[in-house]
């Protein structure tokens, strides 16, 4: 349609979606081409309505002109001004899923799987440790997910997730672009060595505490709480302890990034993550953890324990399907006592068997995260598609597991892994994804690939977006379809 307006070179698509603006006649049109997004506005007026258009031409016979611009972040902010529903909003009473999109690519397939379940749809999330490894910002982050928006034509509302922030740099990175969700990660202020420290040794340092948490501590010390039939949450001396050493300074923390975020937000949904260390989070650590934060008066909206079983990336749960149940039933009953949060499951990417109990045992009142199950579903395409490009990702991974390997609980080395793909014909790679070692080691190698490869990767889903968008729209849905049974 717009095609012949197009006066620069390479290929160019332009998506079957107008954003009018009445206000000052304009309609906006979402471009994609090799080199990245642009927006497309037909405006009666000959003065363009954002700043340093790449392209205009005016056409006599409609009086109309035509003008082709980056998608920018001053470019959004104009445009946001006029169409409010693309920025992003606080949590409603549905269910929240979190798809984080590594690539900056794919958010208009992750909204056609949402938008077939009754779900509150987080399309922004991404950690520091992802930003760093994709050499991406917050302002990126949202970027990708707003221009996935406008290209689906999705006009509901959404979230926007800072996951897994340990310090003030990025929280306030996130908080001045516009974020909603902060997902807190206490990792680094929790000692997790007292939770096996000898009991005399804790005793003795209780003979120095503070005052403060000396108040703290009679509060709960010699405490028998009863959360349902058979479940009391009993906290002894020799429980409170090392809950209390070990929550606290984790517990200051929230509060002091609580206030920095009240400085400048007037609502956003907070998540405490305690998933991050090796201990299984216990019933009263989580009570202590919760209740304290509300006599603070810190409005956390979602809490993600440390459950039972291994969370390893890319693949199902491992461990026992009825110990996982049975932890989640407690931290249901804390939950509900205490209320006023969703329970959060953290490395949500393909956890598929635990899926139907999280939905029923806390009927709907969760959150799941998901990213790097998005990023495989495009190395499966490449390998359909494109042997020789996706035995080199596989290189580059192969090469980099140990440096790779560093920021995450695997339960294998390099050893366990093939040192290349010889051994599979071209027709046969896709296979390789049955290897959960593989795969993992896919999983965890994106940083290192779009530093190599990015550029042939992203030319090639380029070319093969519809292609891709099925892939990455089928696993969202196979994910969604366990949550929300029909």
């Amino acid at each position: 349609m717009l095609q012949s307006y197009f006066l620069v070179p390479g290929n160019f698509r332009v998506y079957p979606r107008e954003y009018e603006i009445r206000d000052v006649s304009a309609v906006v049109l979402p471009v994609k081409g090799e080199g990245g997004c642009y927006l497309g506005i037909w405006s009666d007026r000959k003065e363009p309505l954002l700043e340093n258009p790449l392209f205009s031409r005016f056409d006599s016979s409609s009086g109309w002109s035509f003008f082709l611009h980056a998608w920018s972040w001053e470019n959004y902010s104009v445009l946001a001004s006029h169409l409010p529903y693309l920025r992003p909003s606080c949590f409603d009473r549905r269910s929240s899923f979190g798809c984080g999109d590594r690539l900056g690519m794919v958010s208009a397939a992750h909204i056609t799987a949402l938008q077939k379940f009754s779900v509150f749809p987080v399309l922004a999330q991404q950690s520091p440790r992802e930003l760093e490894r994709t050499h991406r910002t917050f302002r990126d982050v949202l970027l990708g997910a707003i221009w996935g928006i406008l290209e689906s034509g999705y006009q509901g509302s959404f979230g926007a997730d800072a996951d897994h922030i340990k310090d003030e740099t990025f929280l306030r990175e996130a908080r001045d672009c516009g974020f909603t969700m902060y997902t807190l990660d206490l990792s680094e202020k929790v000692d997790f060595s007292v939770l096996v420290s000898d009991p005399e040794n804790l005793r003795a340092r209780f003979l120095n505490i503070t005052p403060r948490e000396r108040e703290i501590f009679k509060r709960y010390a010699g405490r028998k709480i009863s959360l349902g039939k058979d479940f009391i949450l009993e906290f002894s001396e020799e429980k409170l302890l090392p809950i209390l050493y070990v929550y606290l300074p984790a517990i200051d923390q929230v509060e002091r990034f609580w206030y920095f975020l009240k400085d400048g937000l007037s609502d956003f949904d907070l998540e405490i993550s305690l998933d991050e260390g090796p201990t299984v989070t216990t019933p009263e650590a989580h009570f202590f953890m919760a209740q304290e934060l509300h006599e603070r008066g810190i409005d956390f909206r979602s809490l993600a324990p440390r459950f039972p079983g291994i969370f390893e990336k890319g693949v199902d749960y491992r461990g026992c399907l009825e110990e996982f149940i049975s932890a989640l039933r407690s931290h249901v009953a804390v939950q509900r006592n205490i209320s006023g949060y969703r329970l959060s499951l953290h490395s949500g990417s393909d956890k598929l068997s635990i899926y139907p109990a999280l939905a029923e045992e806390t009927k709907g009142l969760f959150h799941v995260k998901t990213s790097g199950t998005s990023w495989l579903q495009a190395l499966v395409v490449i390998a359909e598609e494109n042997s020789e490009l996706f035995r080199e990702i596989y290189g580059v991974a192969f090469d980099s597991f140990e440096e790779n390997a560093k920021a995450y609980s695997l339960s294998f080395t390099r050893d366990d892994l093939p040192s290349d793909l010889e051994s599979f014909s071209d027709a046969l790679l896709p296979a390789v994804f049955k290897n959960e070692k593989v795969k993992q080691a896919l999983h965890i190698a994106y940083g290192k690939v779009l530093d190599v490869l990015g550029r042939e990767l992203r030319d090639f889903l380029f070319f093969h977006e519809e292609k891709h968008y099925q892939r990455v729209r089928e696993n969202i849905e196979r994910h969604l379809v366990l949550l929300f049974p029909r």
